[in-house]
């Protein structure tokens, strides 16, 4: 669940709404209803986005596992005089956990506001960020950016972080290097500097044939 009486985002609201709902709701609702946990494909989930990028006149670029099934989804806004390079990427992964043999009052891929609060799987980790993103593409635009911003958005965070790896190196291919990220973690809206970080390891053991010898 995640809190949509964000004060933060109020000023982004439609003039006319009466419920003084965050611009962010609409995005938030509409991605937390694709069941995007990581077992199952992304890519109608990427390819929406995609679409909606692509009718705001912002060409995305698509990388996805060999399958064709799961993506990750890169874009720049540029800077006002075209710049594409550096400036800040908001990072966001698409897939969510499972929601077996959880105890649910209402249908996770259906989101639902109670008391100032928007039930739904994702709505915090990390569909709630993403849409929140993507809602402010419009003043994006429409400000006199002095460096760009990138949105990117991977899949397969939750089991084996696959998706963000395979984006870094078209990434690279491409020349694209921001001067930072901000990954929209729940963090109770506290500023994280750094990651505890993972270590893994394989281990590869060789034996050969050998004779027991009893005595």
């Amino acid at each position: 669940m995640s809190q949509i009486a964000d004060s933060a985002h109020l000023e982004a609201c439609s003039p006319s709404s009466s419920d003084r709902s965050p611009a962010s709701l609409p995005w938030i609702e509409r991605l937390i209803s694709f069941d995007t946990v990581s077992r199952n494909p992304n890519l109608g989930l990427i390819e929406t986005v995609r679409d909606e990028l692509r009718k705001a006149g912002v060409d995305a670029t698509i990388t996805t596992d060999p399958r064709g099934q799961w993506a990750n989804l890169f874009v720049t806004v540029p800077a006002h005089d075209g710049e594409t390079n550096g400036g800040i990427v908001l990072s966001g992964h698409t897939d969510v956990v499972p929601v077996n043999g959880q105890n649910w009052q209402s249908d996770p891929f259906k989101p639902e506001a109670r008391d100032g609060l928007l039930y739904g799987r994702g709505s915090c980790d990390m569909k709630g960020f993403i849409g929140t993103a993507l809602s402010l593409l419009p003043k994006m635009q429409a400000t006199r950016l002095a460096k760009p911003i990138h949105f990117a958005f991977s899949y397969d965070e939750e089991v084996g972080c696959a998706g963000a790896p395979l984006m870094l190196t078209d990434l690279q291919k491409r020349g694209i290097k921001p001067d930072g990220c901000i990954v929209g973690k729940p963090t109770s809206m506290r500023l994280i500097i750094a990651h505890k970080g993972i270590n893994t390891y394989r281990w590869c053991v060789r034996v050969g044939a050998a004779r027991r010898i009893r005595r």
